[in-house]
């Protein structure tokens, strides 16, 4: 006993000296622990009330016991993972096209492929899904209505379809297309940096061009391209917009849509099975993430990039050149062009009808006008950029400490608080927004009136963004030497001052590009908006949503376009940091 004290002693002053110098950043860690644990706990809490969170009425074990027993909640299982994997499959399969005609073979205009595939990343995956439904509709879609044209001269007579976008496959067509331009962006470095030597020994043993692609490229890629594929399936499985706009409808559930229709349109509203539907989905998403970590590491061991003489080998075509354009262009109708077409023609009628010549007579630009006289118009686009400086600010600022007291300190659990950091990437938006639902809903914390305020929208997307801001300062905190802070120190500069001083200005353009995308990624989101909303807190996605949903498609297609635009803007400029980056980087 004796021989323990004097040791426990010791680390106890050592923490406290650590407390005393870095105060601050103790202050942020409590922030991101409390950010974390205390809604999820709360959620826990909640799966075993009975009634309102509120005003609960006891505990039971009923809503596990219905929850888990309900046929409902077994499809709904089955139907998540059935999209996951049919979407991650259709993204996985034009990425890995895409990224071998850019970087592998001679098709022409290959800068401007690249653009065409970024450019899908304005477009919010509400308004993808919702101008589709204008495109797919069964009864007035405009693909619809050509088909249907087209049939008729051969005597097939219909009067609605043939094809259906409220369909579990109008969801996986949908989903599958959403994904590529981000798997693109994280396997396209891979086809770059391959040895072509490779491809040369294989092409000696007399093997074709395809077989070359199957039996040599995608195999020494396997790795980057079962990374990129794990990582999409995570992102569908929490997917909400696309199964909530076109599953809907068709009475068709995935987890997430579970969650929601339970906690708030279900009535009387059901918080109990809600909170059991949201622990599942978030301990499926907890799996996958640590196996998407240990893939990680795992596959930090393969290599396949040469030497400063490296050439990337470049394919011939021959007259398969400009087919292979047509995919990028293609790409490019289906994801940007008719989506913002049918959403602008929308824009511009009283009342919506599909394109037709004889409709052109009720052109005009009235709906934006009535948008910029609308009296919420003001209030709610207000609220829009308060929740998107917020948001981005906070996130950024909060990584950005995080992330030094990580790479900086030596302060011991460093590893537990990166960990923690990325938790909330396991975490879906719609089961953030549900437990802070039930955080301020429930004493102590309903006496700060967060509920209904931007506020708890603010908290929802912080915590959904925190992953990607500590990962994006860890990477550009490493790159920055020590010595220029040690300066600081010299000169009797606290932490805070010295790391806003001195690291920040440094690392700006990692922190511009984080805080552009964490803002960008708070305009463009409607899962935790959408459960969060008031009338005091809505913001322009859940506006639009509201007015499509009532039937007035004008004015939201109206809403929808002007969102567009103001998107692309923030996306080229969050590029132009990106690229400053690599450049400081290089």
């Amino acid at each position: 006993m004796s021989t323990r004290n004097p040791s426990s002693k010791k680390r106890l002053n050592n923490l406290w000296i650590q407390i005393k110098r870095y105060p601050f950043m103790i202050l942020v860690t409590v922030f991101l622990v409390s950010l974390v644990f205390i809604p999820i706990s709360r959620l826990i809490i909640s799966s075993f009330q009975v009634g309102h969170p509120a005003m609960p009425e006891g505990w039971s074990l009923n809503a596990y016991r219905a929850a888990l027993t309900m046929p409902l909640f077994y499809k709904t299982l089955w139907t998540t993972i059935f999209l996951a994997v049919t979407g991650t499959i259709i993204t996985l399969s034009i990425s890995i096209l895409c990224a071998w005609l850019i970087e592998r073979t001679d098709m022409p205009f290959r800068d401007m492929a690249w653009v065409l595939l970024l450019i899908p990343l304005a477009m919010p995956g509400i308004l993808f899904a919702l101008s589709w439904m204008l495109l797919l509709g069964p009864k007035v879609g405009v693909i619809n209505l050509f088909l249907r044209y087209v049939l008729d001269i051969f005597g097939i007579h219909l009067t609605s379809g043939p094809l259906n976008i409220y369909s579990l496959g109008g969801v996986v067509f949908l989903d599958g297309l959403r994904g590529v331009s981000t798997t693109f962006l994280m396997i396209v470095g891979g086809f770059r940096m391959m040895d072509p030597a490779l491809e040369e020994a294989a092409r000696v043993a007399k093997a074709g061009r395809v077989a070359t692609l199957f039996k040599v490229v995608l195999p020494l890629l396997m790795p980057t391209l079962l990374l990129a594929a794990l990582y999409r399936f995570i992102l569908i499985m929490e997917s909400f917009e696309i199964p909530m706009a076109i599953g809907l409808p068709a009475n068709i559930y995935v987890l997430s849509t579970l969650i929601y229709f339970t906690s708030r349109v279900l009535t009387p509203i059901d918080f109990a099975s809600s909170s059991v539907f949201a622990l599942v989905l978030m301990l499926i998403m907890i799996l996958l993430i640590v196996g998407y970590r240990y893939a990680l590491r795992h596959f930090e061991h393969f290599a396949t990039v040469t030497g400063k003489g490296y050439r990337p080998r470049v394919v011939s075509l021959g007259k398969w050149r400009y087919p292979a354009l047509a995919v990028f262009v293609l790409y490019f109708i289906i994801t940007v062009l008719a989506p913002l077409l049918i959403l602008f023609w929308g824009s511009l009628m009283p009342t919506y009808r599909p394109p037709s010549l004889d409709e052109l007579k009720w052109l005009s630009f009235a709906n934006y006008i009535e948008v910029f006289f609308e009296s919420d118009l003001l209030r709610v686009v207000w609220n829009t950029v308060k929740v998107m400086l917020l948001t981005a600010s906070a996130t950024m600022l909060v990584s950005l400490f995080i992330s030094w007291l990580i790479i900086r300190t030596r302060l011991r659990g460093r590893g537990i608080l990166d960990a923690l950091a990325f938790l909330p990437h396991s975490i879906p938006g719609i089961v953030i927004a549900l437990a802070l639902i039930m955080v301020f809903l429930t004493f102590p914390f309903n006496q700060l009136g967060i509920y209904g305020t931007i506020w708890i929208i603010v908290i929802a997307l912080m915590t959904q963004h925190i992953a990607f801001g500590t990962r994006t300062m860890n990477g550009a905190i490493i790159q920055i030497h020590k010595e220029l802070e040690e300066a600081a120190y010299v000169s009797k500069a606290g932490t805070a001052k010295t790391i806003l001083t001195i690291t920040l200005p440094l690392l700006f353009p990692a922190f511009a590009a984080g805080w552009i995308w964490s803002a960008v990624q708070a305009i463009r989101s409607f899962g935790a908006p959408l459960m969060l909303a008031s009338r005091g807190n809505n913001v322009l996605a859940v506006m639009m949503w509201a007015y499509w949903d009532d039937g007035d498609i004008p004015i939201a297609a109206a809403l929808g376009v002007l969102l567009i635009l103001v998107l692309i803007p923030l996306t080229l400029l969050m590029r132009r940091f990106i690229v400053q980056l690599s450049g400081q980087g290089t």
